[in-house]
C-alpha cells in the first residue's frame, strides 16, 4: 500500500521513486521509500535521530545520477513510521535491537527486488544501527560508508559523560523511560534558528528542513526520551568494544566531520583502528550533518563516496 509524501516545490521528490508501507511482524508501519534500475547496484540510505527520508531527497538524486537504485525508510518512532509513544514528540526507542528487526525486516520485505552489490550509506543513529547490522549480517552489504556515525556522544569531559550515564540509569531504573532526557523537550531540532543550529552552515539548506516541518509537523520529533538515552548508551558500549569490532570484515569508510558538536570524534578514530577493512575520511569544516552541508563539504564527501566506491568495484 503506498505511502504519504512530503512535496514543496523546492524540494522535489526524484523521478522514478515510490513510497509504501511495511508492516513489521508486531504491527509497526514503517514508511519505505524505493528508486528502481541503477546500473550500479543498490544503496541503502538510513538516516539519524529525529530525520526523515524527505530530507535526504538531494542526497537520493546524487545517488541517482551516479547509476544506483535507492532503498530508505524512516526508522520506527520517527518521520511518519509508527511512533512508540502517544506523544510523537517524544523521541523513543525501548533497545536498539527493536531498529534491528526492523531492517531485517526491511531488508526481507523489499530488498530483494534491487539489483547487487548492494552498498548503504548511513548517518549518525542510522550509522550505530547500520554497524550492528554489517556486524550480524556480513552478506548482506559489500561495503558501507558512515557519515558521523554515533559510536560515542560528545561530553565536555570524562567526569561529564560518567555523570550523564549514571543520571540516564538512575532515571531510566525509576520508572522515567518514557520522559524527555533531562532540558529536553518537544521542540524539533530543526525548529531552532539558523544562528543557533549545530547541525549544518549551510542556511539554505536548513531553511528547506524548516519548510517541510512547517509543511507537514507530523514529521517533527523533539528532544530524546530517558530510554532513548539509556538504549543508546547501551548500543555505543556494544558498537565501541573492541572483539566485537574486530569481527567486522566488510570494508567501511566512517567520515568525521571536524567541528561536530554530538558525537566524539575519538570514537570514530577507534573504529576504524579496530575494523580489519575500516577506513576514516575527515570532512573538513563540517558540522554533524555531512549530507546537509555547504556545497564544499558535501564535494568532499562525495569525493571520498566516489573513491570508496569505486575500488570496490575493481575488486
Amino acid at each position: 500500500m503506498s505511502a504519504p509524501v512530503v512535496l514543496i516545490p523546492e524540494n522535489p521528490m526524484p523521478a522514478g521513486g515510490a513510497a509504501r508501507w511495511s508492516t513489521t511482524p508486531d504491527g509497526a508501519r514503517l514508511r519505505v521509500f524505493t528508486w528502481g534500475e541503477g546500473r550500479r547496484g543498490t544503496v541503502f540510505l538510513f538516516n539519524g535521530r529525529t530525520e526523515f527520508v524527505e530530507k535526504y531527497f538531494e542526497v537520493v538524486g546524487e545517488l541517482r545520477e551516479r547509476g544506483f537504485s535507492v532503498v530508505s525508510l524512516d526508522w520506527r518512532g520517527q518521520g511518519l513510521s509508527a511512533r512508540m509513544l502517544p506523544d510523537r514528540r517524544k523521541g523513543h526507542i525501548d533497545d536498539f535491537s527493536t531498529f534491528d528487526r526492523d531492517l531485517a525486516h526491511v531488508m526481507a520485505d523489499v530488498a530483494s527486488g534491487f539489483p547487487k552489490p548492494w552498498y548503504a550509506l548511513a548517518h549518525s543513529m542510522g550509522g550505530n544501527i547500520l554497524l550492528r547490522a554489517t556486524h550480524d549480517h556480513p552478506d548482506w552489504f559489500s561495503g558501507v560508508i558512515l557519515s558521523a556515525p554515533m559510536l560515542g556522544l560528545r561530553f565536555p569531559g570524562a567526569a561529564a559523560a560518567l555523570a550523564a550515564r549514571a543520571l540516564v540509569s538512575s532515571l531510566y531504573r525509576c520508572g522515567r523511560g518514557a520522559s524527555y532526557s533531562p532540558g529536553g523537550g518537544p521542540k524539533a531540532a530543526d525548529e531552532t534558528t539558523f544562528a543557533d543550529n549545530i547541525l549544518t552552515h549551510d542556511e539554505k539548506r536548513y531553511a528547506l528542513l524548516q519548510a517541510l516541518l512547517r509543511a507537514e509537523p507530523e514529521l517533527g520529533l523533539g528532544s530524546a526520551t530517558v530510554g532513548w538515552l539509556h538504549a543508546a548508551f547501551r548500543t555505543i558500549a556494544l558498537t565501541s568494544a573492541r572483539s566485537w569490532l574486530a569481527e567486522i570484515r566488510t570494508p567501511v569508510l566512517i567520515c568525521e566531520a571536524t567541528e561536530d558538536a554530538l558525537i566524539d570524534g575519538a570514537s570514530l578514530h577507534r573504529a576504524v583502528v579496530g575494523m580489519p577493512a575500516g577506513e576514516l575520511a575527515i570532512m573538513r569544516g563540517a558540522r554533524h550533518e555531512i549530507l546537509i552541508e555547504t556545497d564544499p563539504v558535501r564535494a568532499q564527501f562525495w569525493e571520498v563516496f566516489d573513491r570508496f566506491i569505486g575500488n570496490l568495484e575493481k575488486r
